[in-house]
Formats: C-alpha cells, structure tokens, sequence
C-alpha cells in the first residue's frame, strides 16, 4: 500500500512574493490492486503529486510511505528494489523514448538495471511484453520516432510492466491521442489492471476518462485533494462544486 501523509510541496518564489505550495497537505492510500483516478486542470498540482509520489521530487513537508515503510528520494536512487515497486508512465510517449534506444532495447533497459536476467530470459521478457501490449515483433528494432502515438505510449508501458512494479502511476496516459487511440489504451489500461493485480494512480484532467477507468475517484484543485469517493456509477456522489464543474463537462449534471 502506497501511502501519502500530510505531504506539500512548496515553491520560493522570491522574498517580496512569498512562497507557493504546488501540492498541500495531501493525505491519501492507493490501497493493493486498487485503481483510483486523480482529476483536476492543468496547474492543479496533479504531475507534482506524481513526481513526488516516484521519487522524482522530495516533499516539503509530509511523509511517503510503502507498505508502512517511510520512503525518500535517497533512497529511489540508491536501492533498485526501491524503484521496480513504483513506476510511472508520462504524458509524452516520444520524449519519454530515448531515441537513440531501439524499443527492444527501451523495454529492456529496465530488466537490465533492475533485474538479473540471461540474455534469453530478456529476450523472452521483452517479446513477450511486446505480445502482451499487441506490438507487432517486426517492430523491436524501430526507434521511437518511426512508431505512431499510440505505439510509444505502448513501448513505454511495456517498459514500465518490465521492473513487475507493485505500483504504476499514470500521468496523463492518453493525452494528446486521438479519441479512438484513447478508448484502445484506456481498454488496455483495464485489462493489464485485471491481468497483472498491480495498484494504479491514474492522473488525468479528463473527468470522463476517470469515470470509465477507476472504482475510486480523486479531484485536485489548487494542490489540494477537495474530494475523494468510490466511484460505482452515480455521479450523484461527487458533491464539492468544483467536482460538479468538471463533471458537467462531459455529464448533464446541474452545478
């Protein structure tokens, strides 16, 4: 169980502005095999929230902990066994990619730094993931730039699956794909959740994305969790009014 207590992230801005807080006083637990979906704008703090749930930022203020265990940047960086429990999937599939990496070697590049793999071990991994994430062989060797959007977003969460991660954090999946590319990864996302048993933080400023996905629903607004609920079908149970706002984008629900 991932847990976040009491943690911000605070931003000086200069000594006549003062400070910012991206993220404040954030208390929540992604719970074993849960799927739960944070929602809010751009600005909201949502990637910040990401960040410093990876590793990739120390917190302010405020504790991570997994498996009741405190964890810190330090120690993402100095222990591997650390960082295959938590991986993240970003917004970006193609500046993600390293694109001097081939996608057999961007999948493998994992297994390679976390894991103790023989040459064929790795090879029967990789295509396998490959095969899992329906990315035709015949592409192993193509570099990130020669795939279409959707198949970077693949390679990349091939390459998270790769670390067999406990926890998977989502940071704007499907943003920037088509409308029918969205609802292919969204219904991957769904099937790898069921498939592999694993915890995912799905972060994203589409509502109805959300809704389709997560059994548990969180909105972010100015760095702060404003609302929190178990999502089983009735919007009726989101009540803050900014919840009502980005529901009513894609809902006929009154404000």
């Amino acid at each position: 169980m991932l847990e976040a207590k009491c943690l911000s992230k605070r931003y000086e801005k200069g000594a006549s502005s003062g400070a910012q807080y991206a993220v404040k006083q954030v208390n929540f637990s992604l719970e074993d095999g849960s799927f739960c979906a944070l929602v809010g704008e751009s600005g909201s703090g949502k990637s910040t929230l990401a960040r410093l749930l990876c590793g990739v930022l120390p917190p302010t203020e405020g504790s991570i902990l997994l498996d009741g265990a405190p964890i810190s940047c330090k120690q993402f960086y100095r222990n591997p066994q650390l960082r295959s429990k938590i991986q993240m999937v970003l917004q970006d599939g193609k500046s993600a990619l390293d694109p001097r990496f081939s996608v057999y070697r961007s999948i493998a590049e994992p297994l390679r730094n976390l894991k103790h793999l023989s040459g064929a071990e790795e090879r029967e991994r990789v295509y396998g993931l490959m095969e899992e994430l329906e990315l035709p062989v015949t592409l192993a060797q193509r570099k990130a730039y020669e795939l279409s959007g959707g198949q970077q977003k693949r390679v990349c969460i091939a390459r998270a699956l790769a670390a067999e991660p406990e926890i998977i954090i989502f940071d704007e999946a499907v943003s920037g794909l088509d409308v029918l590319l969205q609802k292919n990864v969204l219904d991957l996302l769904k099937r790898l959740h069921a498939q592999f048993s694993m915890s995912c933080l799905f972060i994203t400023h589409d509502m109805d994305a959300a809704l389709y996905l997560a059994d548990r629903v969180m909105v972010m607004q100015n760095g702060v969790i404003v609302e929190d609920r178990h999502f089983s079908g009735d919007a009726d149970c989101f009540t803050h009014p900014y919840s009502r706002l980005l529901l009513s984008s894609v809902l006929s629900v009154p404000l």
